[in-house]
């Protein structure tokens, strides 16, 4: 359902990305300091900085922080709403994301409302922010009526979703009384290094391998944790398994993560060529690495066994 807002000019500080007080944009410190996250100066364009050209105290957010994986490492793409005309405006608003990268949710869901669809009237002078907080791709349509009602204006504006990924990014609209023009900057922000935090191996079942049986393993992106699910061959179902090295390489931005075969454990064991599936858990901390590599250790060798480019957005 569409609302309509009326926004009342105020001379507070410019907020932006940075956040206000109890805004959950203070996270973001923790990766840079607020300047990161500060709006660029647009006192380029002409309008002054004595109060004629002030915003809402709090950008309006289009998503939730807390859904974002690593969340200093992704800094919200900004969209800023100008009027730099003498008249207040009507201003319709509609943000949209692109199938595919919603989050998994109800089957009853409509996923053909888009996450945000308001109508506000921008003052004189006036401007309004809003933060797009997920990393994917947008569309934003912003349109509004010419001072004298009697023409309309458009603008639809792309967000691709890379910018997201340790880049600071901004879309300014600016509506006069010539039409509507839309304008986009972005800068590079210091970018996390993947850290290991923890770590843990769940041995599954270990039975006698068939033809078929052999090393493999799958790599999952989740919840700041990389998930291994393999199958690993031994000389006996007896043999244990260790999670021998999880260790970052920032020159390759690579993970390498070795699953070895221990002893064999005490007592008696079939003598039979043995398979061990297994779940390993790396928790994360900074970022996802942009690769991970699977080894497996052997007594006879060290050999890699599957090797995971990170697909953002995926």
């Amino acid at each position: 359902m569409r609302r309509r807002d009326f926004l009342i000019g105020t001379t507070a500080p410019l907020c932006g990305l940075a956040g206000c007080v109890g805004s959950e944009f203070d996270r973001l410190r923790t990766a840079s300091s607020t300047a990161e996250y500060e709006p660029a100066d647009d006192s380029s364009d002409g309008l002054g900085r004595d109060g004629t050209d002030s915003e809402s105290d709090t950008p309006i957010e289009v998503g939730t922080p807390d859904d974002v994986p690593f969340l200093p490492a992704h800094p919200p793409h900004e969209v800023v709403l100008r009027n730099s005309g003498d008249t207040e405006r009507p201003v319709s608003v509609v943000i949209t994301a692109d199938e595919g990268t919603e989050s998994d949710g109800d089957d009853d869901s409509d996923d053909t409302d888009p996450p945000l669809e308001r109508e506000f009237d921008l003052p004189a002078g006036e401007r309004l922010a809003f933060v797009l907080v997920e990393p994917r791709s947008y569309t934003v349509t912003v349109r509004t009526s010419s001072d004298d009602g009697n023409s309309e204006s458009t603008v639809t504006d792309g967000v691709d979703r890379h910018p997201f990924d340790c880049v600071r990014s901004r879309t300014t609209v600016t509506l006069s009384e010539t039409g509507v023009r839309s304008e986009s900057t972005s800068s590079s922000v210091p970018c996390p290094v993947p850290a290991v935090a923890d770590t843990s191996l769940e041995i599954g079942e270990r039975t006698c391998a068939g033809r078929m049986d052999g090393h493999q393993a799958v790599v999952e992106f989740a919840d700041e944790v990389v998930i291994v699910d393999g199958d690993i061959t031994t000389p006996t179902p007896c043999h244990d398994l260790s999670l021998a090295e999880t260790e970052y390489d920032e020159r390759r931005d690579a993970l390498a993560i070795t699953v070895a075969v221990d002893d064999e454990e005490a007592g008696t064991c079939v003598d039979c060529l043995g398979v061990a599936d297994y779940e390993a858990r790396i928790d994360l901390e900074g970022r996802y690495p942009g690769r991970v590599e699977v080894f497996h250790e052997t007594p006879a060798e060290t050999q890699q066994v599957t090797a995971v480019e990170y697909q953002p957005g995926e």
